[in-house]
């Protein structure tokens, strides 16, 4: 059975897994620079799709949203959340 996780990636290099925990703000004098997607690549998440989100209203940075899937384990660990 495989677990499903989404993280929303910047064009600055931002990356912060969805977890409905707080807001992303990778720019900006309020950023809040966060880089989940290489440490969830390092514990064996594999992108499966990038969907395109666009820009955030006059702000120069571009978002994209990525699938990540992995085989579970027995490993208790941060509920996944189910793709779409």
């Amino acid at each position: 059975m495989k677990k499903y996780r989404y993280v929303i990636i910047c064009s600055n290099g931002c990356s912060q897994e969805v977890l409905g925990e707080e807001e992303f703000l990778p720019y900006g004098l309020t950023a809040r620079k966060r880089y989940d997607l290489p440490e969830l690549l390092r514990k064996g998440w594999q992108p499966v799709r990038e969907t395109p989100m666009g820009g955030s209203g006059n702000t120069w940075v571009g978002y994209s949203l990525i699938l990540l899937e992995k085989e579970a384990t027995d490993s208790a660990e941060v509920p996944e959340v189910k793709p779409a």
